[in-house]
């Protein structure tokens, strides 16, 4: 009865008790993720480059009743007019630009007790100086005339409603460069890119300017390209016998580079107050068999006509070129492993897909060196067997001369012809004695 009792017992135990089985972490590949995400844009259509999560639309009051809604916008990775956080420490990241205009984001630290790499500050170069007057009866100073008039200049802060909304670094001349022949002309009005820089074809770059080097009245400006034709000199095809170096791109007008054409592209107009525009080199800029070419980068102001600009007058020269094209073919081999893989499954059997892969080249690239591991060891084989009949016994072996040898151009070869210069400065005593 005790051990009937006791099975019964332990079967409600195994009955009610269920184990729970331990299952471990999945790992995934980070880079095998982003392929496939990748690769699911690339079947969507969509640009495998794009951000999925787009800053949404959001409202804010300027000018304390006017309501309006901000539409961020994304260009070349850089995020404009997006909503700025409630609390803000000073650690905020920014964006700032590479010399040829790309962007780069700059994340401040801080470090016994100061922030490095802080978001910059702009001093008085986009404030407006105004001079004020007063007289004794506003200030009331003690060591005031009756009749003086005290005049003093400040410096009032620009709107900065709609410029609080940009992260890029806004240009300065503190942040113009040097450029010609002896680097000391001066880029303004712009600051990037630099002289002697060069722009990728179907890449995003920034060109800045100082905003306030125009005149008050310049409300927008335009961006010009135009092709240089260099001298045939300083291209590369005719040099001077004491020339050591073909000029850089900066100095190609200096030496006599001119327009091929006024300007094969031009902006919109835009807004000055802005102070940049981004660039996007494009294709059909480049013709069958041009990898790169010169080109001046100019901007006209609002105020001068078409007709009377002077594309030489403000002007940075760069260069724009095809540069390396990065394939992405990995995709579509990721696609037909994942179709053998799927086949397999499904089947239970494993069928080779073809499609798409070049076997071929694979046949060809391991045909040639297992042809050279077939040579090698037959020829060992032949040598191994014939090593019987080789008659050496004819070769001798060779005496050098050696030691018995008085030839002066033996290395380490003491000629006793001569006695040897003392060392040390007894010896030199003792020889001046005698």
């Amino acid at each position: 009865m005790k051990l009937s009792g006791l099975l019964i017992w332990a079967a409600v135990l195994t009955a009610t008790v269920q184990l729970e089985k331990r299952y471990k972490g999945k790992i995934i590949n980070k880079e095998y993720a982003k392929q496939q995400e990748e690769q699911k844009k690339i079947l969507a259509g969509e640009d495998p480059e794009s951000s999925s999560t787009m800053p949404k639309p959001w409202i804010r009051t300027i000018y304390e009743s006017q309501v309006e809604i901000v539409t961020p916008t994304v260009i070349a990775g850089v995020t404009f007019s997006a909503k700025p956080p409630k609390t803000t420490d000073g650690l905020e990241p920014w964006i700032s630009l590479n010399k040829d205009g790309s962007p780069k984001t700059i994340r401040p630290q801080m470090k016994n007790g100061r922030i490095k790499k802080a978001s910059p500050t702009y001093d008085t170069w986009f404030a407006k100086p105004t001079t004020i007057q007063y007289t004794k009866e506003q200030l009331k100073a003690h060591n005031m005339a009756d009749d003086q008039i005290h005049e003093e200049v400040e410096y009032i802060d620009e709107d900065q409603t709609y410029h609080q909304l940009n992260p890029l670094i806004r240009c300065t001349p503190d942040l113009y460069h040097k450029k010609g022949l002896g680097k000391d002309i001066p880029s303004e009005p712009f600051c990037f890119p630099h002289d002697n820089q060069s722009l990728k074809r179907d890449r995003t770059y920034f060109v800045t300017w100082y905003s306030k080097f125009f005149e008050e009245d310049v409300k927008n400006v335009k961006i010009h390209l135009s092709y240089i034709k260099e001298k045939a000199r300083y291209k590369g095809m005719k040099r001077d016998v004491n020339e050591t170096a073909i000029a850089k791109r900066s100095k190609v007008i200096e030496n006599g580079g001119t327009i091929l054409q006024a300007s094969f592209f031009t902006s919109d107009w835009i807004s000055n107050d802005q102070g940049f525009f981004p660039l996007t080199i494009l294709p059909e800029w480049f013709g069958e068999k041009a990898f790169e070419h010169k080109v001046l980068l100019s901007i006209q102001p609002d105020t001068v006509k078409d007709e009377e600009f002077n594309h030489m007058d403000k002007y940075v020269v760069i260069e724009i070129a095809i540069g390396a094209k990065v394939s992405k073919e990995h995709l579509t081999d990721l696609k037909q492993l994942e179709e053998k893989w799927r086949k397999q499954q499904l089947a239970g059997e494993i069928d080779e897909i073809e499609e798409g892969i070049d076997y071929d080249k694979y046949i060809v690239m391991l045909t040639m060196p297992t042809c050279v591991a077939i040579a090698a060891l037959a020829m060992y084989i032949f040598v191994w067997i014939n090593k019987r009949n080789t008659d050496l016994s004819h070769l001798t072996k060779r005496k050098f001369a050696g030691k018995s040898t008085k030839h002066r151009r033996i290395p380490f070869k003491k000629n006793n012809g001569y006695s040897e210069l003392p060392q040390y400065t007894e010896n030199i005593e003792m020889s001046k004695r005698d």
